[in-house]
């Protein structure tokens, strides 16, 4: 089935050229049945043959700081356990400003761990290094997940023909005060980029001195800029941050015009960005009225500050609703000891009751269509809109070896620019283009 859903893909490249959570501490633990029991060496059945095993310990990381990630992890190891009860996990709850460090040096040391997340984005890195399971043989072709996760989630897993994992997704819905629309006389969410400017001018607040007190739209202009850069790009018909070749798409006039969009939103005061809240937080945090954030960590915030009740949520004012997607990948070791063991547990992590724990435990958007229905119920005018969102979503392009050096080199640095007023939007995109060319030549010369 994997072969099918590839060689489709694989047609539409070639026919043409075009198409987040750190802080924290690390937290430990093993899989709670299995403490409960002991470390015993009874041997388990399974099935109708009552076969025996050995008892077997998989290590698994998850990154993400938090008490939603830590009840993930343990639930996970809970649910394999479960299922096998010769199987323990143990698991490890790391930061993400620590992660691909520490994995880094964990599989440089041989002591990384048999199942672990991975970033959408990093992940071609990983497959570089050769540490990663090619997972379409091992899962074979009756694998329910081909047919119960969309297609454009098991590309985001893909990478040069071959699939690395199940991600646990995330998206950018447009998220809004419904108080504040309700203030301003606003009765429904924005249908197009149009509207969203004009209800974002209604929505600004401002003190006596004319400083933002409440920014009508929320656009990051520091840390993880293309958040925000791709639904907008998508409002103005870019699909596409690169082409099949990694070759950035930054000087297309469509490009062009999204950042002239965003920046109108700085030069025009909608927001104040000398406040340091303006940002991932700036929502959440009630500064702001409107935010196209991810659904997977913000909603949580949200949950904790003002409520779920407070907030209504939309699909982006974008083609079809278009929006950006993205999530953790659920990947295996391919030096992994005892592979059999390992990939039981994957499976039972990865499969339906896994998924429903990532979206109930950890606020990601299950990417099987089995488990949406459990995390619809938890409050369907909010999840519901997510879940129709998911199928649609896209990425900024085929999966990019580059990344780091587009977001760190030449966007982030030359976006702050163009915000601040420091260079013109088409300059600092040419430079902005022109530095990554020369990140990719040096980061070829070095591999």
């Amino acid at each position: 089935m994997f072969k099918r859903v590839l060689g489709f893909v694989m047609a539409a490249a070639m026919a043409s050229s075009l198409v987040a959570c750190g802080g924290g501490t690390e937290t430990t633990g093993a899989t709670t049945a299995a403490a409960a029991q002991g470390d015993t060496a009874a041997a388990s059945s399974e099935g109708a043959g009552e076969e025996t095993h050995e008892p077997v310990t998989v290590t698994m990381w998850w990154p993400g700081s938090g008490d939603g990630y830590e009840k993930l992890a343990a639930g996970l190891a809970d649910l394999v356990h479960e299922e096998y009860d010769w199987i323990t996990v143990d698991y490890l709850v790391v930061p993400w400003g620590d992660y691909d460090s520490k994995m880094n040096v964990s599989f440089a040391g041989g002591t990384a761990p048999d199942i672990f997340g991975v970033g959408m984005n990093p992940l071609p890195n990983y497959v570089q290094t050769g540490n990663l399971l090619e997972l379409e043989d091992k899962l074979g072709d009756d694998w329910d997940g081909w047919k119960d996760i969309p297609e454009n989630v098991i590309n985001c897993a893909t990478f040069d023909g071959h699939f690395y994992g199940v991600m646990m997704c995330d998206v950018r819905p447009l998220i809004y005060r419904k108080d504040l629309f309700e203030k301003a006389g606003l009765t429904e969410a924005p249908k197009n980029k149009e509207e969203l400017w004009d209800y974002a001018q209604k929505l600004t607040e401002r003190d006596a001195n004319g400083k933002v007190t409440l920014a009508g739209f929320q656009i990051g202009t520091t840390g993880y800029v293309d958040n925000t850069l791709f639904p907008v790009a998508l409002m103005h018909g870019q699909d596409r941050l690169w082409d099949d070749d990694y070759n950035l798409k930054m000087l297309e006039p469509t490009m062009i015009d999204t950042v002239e969009y965003c920046k109108r939103f700085v030069t025009e005061g909608l927001c104040d960005y000398s406040d340091a809240t303006i940002g991932t937080s700036a929502f959440a945090a009630g500064n702001a009225a409107m935010t196209l954030n991810t659904s997977c960590n913000e909603l949580g915030n949200i949950r904790d500050t003002m409520g779920l009740d407070k907030i209504g949520v939309a699909k982006p004012p974008t083609e079809g609703g278009a929006n950006f997607l993205g999530g953790t990948i659920v990947s295996v070791n391919n030096k992994a000891d005892n592979m059999d063991a390992v990939m039981k547990a994957y499976e039972v992590m990865t499969g339906t009751k896994g998924c429903e724990l990532a979206c109930m435990s950890a606020g990601f958007c299950p990417p099987r269509e089995t488990a949406i229905e459990a995390y619809v119920a938890q409050d369907p005018d909010i999840y519901g809109v997510v879940a129709e969102i998911l199928p649609e979503a896209k990425t900024y392009g085929p999966l990019n070896p580059y990344f780091a050096d587009f977001r760190n080199i030449a966007l982030l640095p030359w976006m702050e620019k163009i915000y601040y007023g420091k260079v013109d939007v088409k300059e600092g995109l040419e430079n902005a283009t022109n530095d990554y060319i020369q990140a990719r030549e040096l980061r070829d010369l070095d591999n």
